[in-house]
């Protein structure tokens, strides 16, 4: 008798249907009566685990059993036996891979039940120029469900990018990763308005509520806390009741004040220097109508903030001005998370990471759905740190949040590439910039991906293109000038320094770059002085500290660490990627002022921190500092094979920092330092002569 026909004679496949059939139906009811006794969600998951694994184990038992008048009694072979047993054990394999194949580990991640996309609402007024107050009704309701818990909202700029695009609900929700989308229309005329609103599921399409509001303009803020109210409970969440106050409290009761504050807003996702001052001004305008709006001392905050990092620097008054809005803002706004991450942004620039990070994660634990709080914890994570182990998580949940936004895309995608991942990291961009072209950021940051992978000339194409996109972000023109340094180009560094500094002679961009020039010109006195014009906290630290190591002050250097960077000195803890460098020059002070053994194992902590990291890197990039650092040991042979693995890496740039180094001039007499370093100067040298062929330079 053939295998097959012993099945059927054994029942089998009849036992197989009968137990699908229960297994279903136990499944379904299981589906429905789980919730309402507020089951948690794996219990579901635990229940159809066991009905698969059950599956060939009820096909063994009526393989091998059969019921007699005496009772059940085995009656296979043992042949039949291992053969039915071989297909029991494939079926429970391919059961468990069918259960966790739906897992998150384990397949695509899908939408979360507990997401949704707020659409930019249809302007039905007939009237363009009211885009922004139909857009500013979808932004403020977004904006109140990003406080709820365990709700992933996505973000503006990603939603928005359908705004006037025809296209399907279902291909909507898998873009955006959103299993719900609300959308809606407004129609305004004179003093009254109209405004139609849908919650929708993305996967079929179904609407699950809708409603119609026809009032008075001056009630369209008691409006958007019905609609999100009725959104949350379309959701079946369950608020506490601090969340419930939170979601519906008044941003503004003046709408002169609300319509100058969503015009702000809508000016602000693509950070470039001419719409961030504009932005500002409606902030500052709203402010004004309004004294007590918590919401728009917060945008003028943060533009100003921009404005000093893309525009190189903001004037001493507009700086005063911005710490003035904060300070406003926290008092007004005391459980609002965006003042909280705001307040992180000035502990950060101030030169206080870990109170700025504590700041960030108690806005994010008030606003959850932040995406811009995300990327700032996200970066200062990974810039002071070089911990890219928790930086990227929390970068990819701002991408998650808002997956559309360039800026956001390219944030995460630049530190892929500090991380190592260079060449996944530039796929990504290219395809960022072919969909948003005019984005001026995104090319400054691939300029540096380029950079490290030592392609000067397409470095030098990028920051052209920025420049061109966005003339007056003076910060990130710089970027250029630094890249020319590195390269050994000081001539060419200069000449594109020039009119950066004419248009912005304060900066703190400025004031770095030309000390940093003036360093690799081998004049520590000049580099000096620019260091401490800077009224920057940021960076200045390691700028003195390393400058006074090479004019022979390891007591000027060490004081430095001492009193603003003596996490570095801690000998409690390893330095971190980001420390490292600082601890190096840190480590060598303390050799030279008599602690030569605490000295030396602060080195080779620092040294093992970045060992594994790239050498051309914004944060953590190991450089030269491995040469450096041996060298102040004593260990010139270790010196030398440092040297040689950067050069066999392809590593071309920072020599110039080399050549001018004091701590170095006895290496440099060594014969062997220049016919080691020979190849990477070859390369160097054939970048900038590229460059200049390009009609780069």
């Amino acid at each position: 008798m053939s295998f097959f026909e012993e099945l059927k004679q054994r029942r089998v496949f009849r036992v197989g249907t009968v137990y699908l059939v229960v297994a279903w139906v136990g499944i379904q009811a299981a589906s429905i009566a789980l919730p309402a006794f507020d089951a948690p969600a794996w219990a579901l998951r635990v229940l159809i685990l066991l009905f698969a694994l059950g599956f060939p184990l009820a096909l063994l038992l009526s393989w091998a059993l059969d019921v007699t008048p005496e009772g059940l009694r085995f009656t296979a072979g043992k042949v039949g036996n291992k053969r039915m047993g071989g297909v029991c054990a494939g079926l429970a394999v391919l059961a468990v891979l069918w259960y966790f194949q739906g897992q998150p580990a384990f397949r695509r991640a899908q939408a979360p039940e507990r997401s949704i996309a707020v659409m930019p609402f249809d302007n039905m007024s007939g009237n363009p120029a009211n885009d922004y107050f139909s857009d500013g009704l979808a932004e403020t309701t977004l904006d109140m469900l990003s406080q709820v818990p365990d709700l992933k909202v996505i973000a503006r700029t990603s939603s928005f990018a359908f705004k006037g695009k025809p296209t399907d609900m279902r291909e909507i929700g898998r873009k955006l990763g959103a299993a719900h989308l609300l959308e809606g229309s407004v129609q305004q005329a004179g003093d009254t308005v109209r405004i139609t609103v849908q919650l929708i599921r993305a996967k079929d399409g179904a609407h699950l509520w809708s409603q119609r509001y026809d009032r008075k303009v001056t009630d369209v803020f008691r409006i958007q806390d019905e609609i999100a109210t009725s959104v949350v409970d379309a959701l079946a969440l369950k608020l506490p009741e601090s969340t419930q106050r939170r979601l519906v409290q008044k941003r503004t009761d003046n709408v002169a004040a609300y319509d100058a504050y969503l015009k702000g807003i809508a000016l602000m996702p693509r950070r470039g220097t001419a719409e961030l001052r504009e932005a500002l001004g409606h902030f500052e305008r709203a402010i004004a109508l309004d004294p007590e709006y918590v919401r728009a001392y917060v945008g003028a905050h943060d533009c100003i903030h921009l404005l000093n990092i893309y525009g190189g620097g903001v004037e001493d008054e507009l700086k005063q001005k911005g710490a003035r809005y904060l300070e406003r803002a926290m008092a007004l706004g005391p459980n609002l998370g965006e003042a909280h991450v705001s307040k992180g942004v000035a502990l950060e620039n101030t030169g206080n990471p870990e109170a700025a990070i504590a700041e960030y994660r108690r806005g994010l634990a008030l606003s959850p759905g932040y995406a811009s709080g995300w990327q700032w914890l996200g970066e200062i994570t990974a810039f002071t740190y070089g911990d890219y182990n928790q930086a990227l998580p929390l970068l990819a949940k701002a991408r998650e949040l808002d997956p559309l936004s360039p800026v956001i895309n390219g944030t995460y995608l630049f530190h892929l590439a500090q991380s190592g991942r260079v060449e996944e990291a530039l796929t990504g961009m290219d395809a960022s910039i072919a969909e948003n072209p005019r984005v001026a950021r995104s090319y400054d940051d691939r300029a540096f991906v380029h950079q490290m992978r030592g392609d000067l000339v397409a470095s030098l194409r990028d920051s052209k293109r920025e420049g061109e996109l966005d003339p007056k972000a003076y910060g990130m023109r710089s970027n250029r000038c630094m890249t020319l340094m590195d390269f050994g180009a000081l001539d060419d560094a200069e000449t594109c320094l020039r009119p950066l500094v004419a248009a912005s002679p304060n900066a703190a961009f400025a004031q770095l770059t030309q000390a940093r020039l003036a360093y690799f010109r081998g004049d520590l006195g000049t580099a000096e002085r620019f260091v401490l014009a800077t009224k920057e906290a940021q960076g200045v630290p390691f700028y003195v500290a390393a400058i006074r190591m090479r004019r022979n002050d390891p007591q000027g250097a060490l004081a430095i660490y001492k009193s603003m960077l003596p996490e570095v000195l801690a000998e409690s803890r390893a330095p971190r990627p980001g420390e490292a460098t600082d601890a190096i020059y840190a480590g060598i002070a303390l050799m030279r002022t008599g602690e030569d053994a605490r000295g030396r194992r602060l080195v080779h902590a620092a040294l093992a921190a970045i060992r594994d990291r790239p050498h051309m890197a914004a944060a953590a990039g190991r450089g030269w500092m491995e040469v450096i650092a041996h060298e102040a040991m004593g260990d010139r042979p270790a010196a030398l094979a440092a040297l040689q693995r950067g050069v066999d890496a392809g590593f071309a740039q920072l020599i110039a920092g080399m050549d001018a180094d004091p701590m170095l001039a006895d290496l440099r007499r060594d014969p062997r330092y220049e016919r080691i370093l020979a190849p990477s100067r070859a390369m160097a040298r054939a970048q900038v002569d590229a460059a200049r062929e390009a009609g780069l330079l």
